[in-house]
This record gives structure tokens, sequence and C-alpha cells, in this order.
């Protein structure tokens, strides 16, 4: 899905609110792979990615051991391991990303045939939930 993201955290440690209004969120395709390893390489059997668009190339963001911490209408919580590279060592962090849809709500529309009312109650069923 095309998203909008945030990191929550900054090599494993926790970012503060001011730091993460300062943070532009990055943009790009969100997806959950399985891994190629098939968790052979001890990484865990996901691979969550944050993909960027328009011609760029590479990942913005590679989580492995990715899981959905929580689902929310305003977004998913996504967990998982970050790797970060300085020559041949790699050192892992813990990652939390913060993604929500490209567009936010979206305009809705009324399905053919649907009247005034059952909008409403469809509305109301939804906030039930």
């Amino acid at each position: 899905m095309l998203a909008h993201a945030l990191c929550l955290r900054s090599r494993g440690v926790k970012l503060t609110s001011a730091e993460l209004r300062a943070q532009t969120p990055m943009a790009g395709r969100l997806s959950f792979n399985q891994s190629a390893y098939q968790g052979r390489d001890e990484r865990g059997l996901w691979v969550c990615t944050l993909m960027p668009t328009r011609g760029e190339y590479g990942w913005s963001v590679e989580l492995f051991d990715a899981r959905v911490l929580r689902i929310e209408p305003r977004g998913i919580l996504v967990g998982g391991v970050e790797d970060i590279w300085l020559r041949k060592k790699r050192t892992s962090y813990t990652q939390v990303l913060w993604a929500w849809p490209v567009g936010g709500e979206g305009v809705r529309t009324p399905p053919p045939g649907s009247t005034l009312e059952s909008m409403k109650f469809i509305e109301q069923l939804a906030e039930l939930v």
C-alpha cells in the first residue's frame, strides 16, 4: 500500500515528541514479504520494507522479524529489527514504524442505490467497531 511513515526510534532509542515532530514523513510502498531465507538466518520469517517511489532506488526502511503491533483507524504500528551497516560490520537495533495511508481518509462515495439513512446506519456501525 502507498503510505507515509515515521520511524519512532533512532539506533534503538525512543525519539522524544519534539524529535518526532521535527521529522519529515517518508513516502513509499509499504509491504510485508516472507524472508527469502525462511527464517534460517535467525532474522525471522517476515520482512517489512518501505520502498520509495518515483525513480528512487533501494529502500527507505527494512525491518526484519517484522510484526504488526497495532492497527488503528489512523494507521498501523509495525515493529522489527533494523540493521545498520558500517563497512562489513552489521549492528541490529529495535525499530518501530508508524505508517498511515497516502491521502488519509479519502473521499467516501455512497454505493449505488443507497439512501441517506443507510449511510448514517453504516457510519453508526463503524463507530461501534
